[in-house]
């Protein structure tokens, strides 16, 4: 005579005493659901699209990456030039490869004083870095973020 093991279920296991992992600990609808790297993302991929919406076909064209911190290399640049830590840095497209932009979020992230000015510089960063590798006037990649009249 056999004995057969009742069949487990395939989902979460629960710890020897029933308990276990139930569920999220944060609600989805709170800002503290997403964390400070899924924010920042976020940040970043909203920007993109804005862009997009007036350069429909030509951000796509362009690898958006975040990156913690700039390298070693990068931060001996700008301390060789007597310059700030980069925010953000660009590479034009090679061939087989696209365009880069790469965003640093620890340093914005030090910077910003609140979650609007985190995305205010984030957008900043992304219209520079479009306007260099376009090389365009930052205006022109997007005049109502960066309008011409300084008195606005």
């Amino acid at each position: 005579m056999s004995s057969k093991l009742p069949d487990r279920p395939s989902g979460p296991r629960r710890g020897r005493h029933g308990r276990g992992r139930r569920g999220p600990l944060m609600p989805m609808h709170l800002p503290a659901y997403r964390s400070r790297p899924e924010r920042f993302d976020d940040a970043v991929m909203a920007s993109a699209q804005r862009l997009s919406q007036r350069w429909p076909g030509e951000i796509e064209k362009i690898d958006f990456l975040i990156d913690p911190v700039p390298s070693g290399k990068l931060l001996e640049q700008a301390a060789a030039l007597g310059e700030r830590v980069p925010l953000a840095s660009s590479k034009p497209a090679a061939p087989g490869r696209p365009a880069r932009i790469v965003i640093y979020r620890l340093p914005i992230e030090q910077i910003a004083e609140n979650a609007g000015e985190l995305l205010d510089l984030v957008h900043q960063c992304v219209v520079h870095e479009v306007a260099q590798l376009w090389m365009k006037p930052i205006s022109e990649v997007d005049p109502m973020y960066f309008p011409e009249d300084p008195d606005f």
